[in-house]
């Protein structure tokens, strides 16, 4: 009811606390847990975590696979995530329990278009983005100063080679650049959300959270973004509980381990963590893994 109520003030990081709370209570009532799962995708999806808001669908449709505003929500997820092929499956699975459900039947029908013509939404949806952030307050230097926050604002040589877009981005030197676009805003009441990108060195894949609450714990991401495994990792080790987190400390080359059940403020107040490109960056690495071994070999690695 609390996550429900900040829901319907468009408070959205809010909302998604307080549907994990209800989660973490473990009812065990499996309607009732989908209902949350399903309202929890309901918020990610309108902060931009795609990803996250369609392994909270997945989660939603095992627990009670009638659910329909699970089955919409996980297609309008991999409409946003370009996958139109998943998003029409979605739509048939839907339409098998309401023929007539009218969100279903044009998101088909826009899914089966745009996948014979091969076109991307992108456009469409960066505008609507700039569109809605013209409406955050800007985030100036001086709340950052106030927590601790310190800002590289200067790109080095390096980065600046790098290209607009996630595809573009430096795995070997895992910079983060401004390839992203999304930017820190600050909250009504007062709290920041940032864009953080999450790096996995050992498959050179990415994650992307656009808006990453200040007070959210790591793990809370984690289960969420974990809930299902990763098609790239064949070997299953990509556990919620069984990965490390860490930062580098480029101008010292050393690196700093992040405790999960930090929050994301608790980190970046780290004396030796630096935002570069108003974009924090993690690595994560499988626990006790041959690659993380070999990763972390002639590195100082300051650990917990």
């Amino acid at each position: 009811n609390e996550g429900n109520e900040y829901f319907k003030e468009k408070d959205y990081g809010r909302a998604l606390a307080a549907y994990s709370e209800g989660l973490r209570r473990r009812c065990g009532d499996a309607e009732l847990d989908a209902v949350l799962l399903t309202n929890r995708a309901a918020a990610h999806f309108h902060l931009g975590n795609y990803r996250s808001a369609l392994n909270d669908a997945i989660q939603a449709k095992k627990l009670k696979p009638t659910h329909l505003k699970a089955i919409i929500r996980g297609a309008l997820c991999h409409m946003e995530l370009k996958n139109f092929v998943e998003a029409i499956a979605w739509c048939e699975e839907g339409l098998q329990i309401d023929s007539k459900e009218k969100k279903l039947v044009e998101m088909r029908a826009r899914a089966d278009k745009l996948k014979l013509e091969g076109t991307f939404l992108g456009t469409q949806t960066d505008f609507s983005s700039r569109r809605k952030c013209q409406g955050r307050a800007v985030v100036g230097t001086d709340l950052l100063c106030d927590r601790n926050i310190k800002l590289v604002l200067e790109p080095s040589d390096e980065e600046e080679e790098v290209s607009d877009g996630l595809a573009e981005i430096s795995l070997d030197g895992f910079h983060s650049g401004s390839a992203t676009g999304a930017k820190v805003h600050l909250d009504a009441d007062g709290s920041l959300s940032w864009p953080v990108l999450f790096l996995y060195p050992e498959h050179k894949q990415t994650d992307f959270t656009v808006a990453f609450h200040e007070s959210s714990r790591f793990i809370d991401h984690l289960m969420v973004m974990f809930a299902e495994l990763p098609p790239w990792d064949l070997e299953k080790k990509y556990l919620p509980n069984n990965l490390e987190l860490y930062f580098e400390d480029e101008e010292k080359e050393e690196m700093y381990e992040v405790n999960p059940e930090h929050t994301l403020l608790q980190v970046l107040q780290h004396e030796r963590y630096f935002v570069k490109a108003g974009t924090p960056t993690v690595l994560v690495f499988a626990k006790r893994s041959p690659f993380s071994k070999k990763y972390f070999s002639g590195k100082k690695v300051h650990r917990l």
